[in-house]
């Protein structure tokens, strides 16, 4: 049987961040049940194309997929399974912003089948955090990450950002080893990209002088490529 990966959006924020350009906005609570219905619906009239397939991979992105109620990622699951056939080894991600979770919308999402999570961090330094526009800070992160490992999620990707405003070298060594000493099992390390149409944009793009030189952000690179192969 051929296998289809299934991506499903949830184009939702509790407020865009600082350098995001990515499809979502926020929207009510009404809205957000709105477009579950819809996106429901969807699932359902897409599978007729697919009964010949087997599903092995399931991406919850966005957006803020984790915005949702963990019964409305359910509710998703659950529509998924009864239209497609769905590997029992399927891998399930839900990307999550630490400000969105706790532990009760984990159990949630554990018992729907969810089997790994990508944790948005970007920076261990709660300064760097709050420049970006994120809504957790690190010890928030550290509540949510300590909670999927309690409640059994044993595969967990971490995403970071280097060459941010104010970021020295030393900063994002220090924030590699902070999250290398938790063992997640994947790390996705980024070094930030200025684009249009983002408030960083109008912030740095005449003025990038304000951000790392070239070569401290060659550095980060080569320091990433080090660190990481070293564990």
């Amino acid at each position: 049987m051929k296998t289809l990966s299934v991506y499903i959006h949830i184009p939702f924020c509790v407020h865009k961040c600082n350098y995001c350009d990515f499809l979502s906005a926020p929207a009510t609570e009404a809205a957000r049940k709105q477009y579950v219905e819809a996106l429901k619906r969807e699932i359902m009239q897409e599978s007729l194309q697919y009964k010949e397939y087997s599903v092995d991979t399931v991406f919850f992105g966005g957006g803020t997929p984790s915005i949702l109620k963990g019964e409305e990622i359910a509710e998703c699951m659950e529509t998924l399974r009864q239209y497609y056939q769905v590997s029992p080894d399927a891998e399930v991600t839900l990307e999550m912003n630490p400000g969105t979770a706790d532990r009760n919308k984990l159990q949630i999402l554990k018992k729907a089948g969810i089997n790994r999570l990508s944790l948005g961090l970007q920076s261990t330094e709660d300064s760097l955090l709050r420049i970006l526009g994120r809504i957790h800070t690190y010890e928030e992160f550290l509540q949510v990450y300590q909670d999927a490992r309690e409640l059994g999620f044993d595969n967990i990707n971490i995403d970071l950002m280097s060459s941010l405003p104010g970021q020295s070298i030393q900063d994002w060594e220090k924030t590699l080893k902070k999250v290398l000493a938790l063992e997640p099992e994947h790390i996705s390390a980024y070094s930030l990209i200025i684009e249009e149409g983002t408030p960083f944009y109008e912030k740095y793009a005449d003025h990038p002088e304000l951000l790392p030189p070239e070569d401290e952000e060659r550095q980060m690179y080569y320091d990433t490529k080090r660190i990481l192969a070293e564990q």
